[in-house]
């Protein structure tokens, strides 16, 4: 059975999202939903008590993820200072939270 996708952007307003569409449909570097799944990899990995485990970037079992998660922190960081000031906040709250968990 597969597994439910968290919903990563529940609780973030429509101007977050907003500026979010903005910003994966303006930037070269971003595809529509980069975002969304490196919020999701970066939750599974620093919800998962096999992060322990994780040595040079290369998980200790099978992921269906493409990117690793220090890929997906790096990216999210990166979008959190290219995104306006407001949402920019809201990210890092979401991302300080995610990063309480690891």
């Amino acid at each position: 059975m597969p597994r439910k996708r968290p919903d990563v952007l529940r609780g973030l307003s429509s101007r977050f999202r907003a500026d979010l569409d903005r910003l994966e449909r303006t930037r070269n570097y971003l595809w529509p939903g980069d975002v969304e799944r490196a919020l999701e990899a970066w939750l599974r990995y620093a919800d998962s008590p096999a992060r322990r485990l994780w040595l040079d970037d290369h998980p200790p079992y099978s992921c269906s993820c493409d990117v690793s998660p220090a890929e997906s922190r790096q990216l999210l960081e990166f979008v959190a200072h290219a995104l306006p000031r407001k949402s920019a906040r809201e990210l890092r709250r979401r991302l300080q939270e995610l990063d309480d968990l690891y």
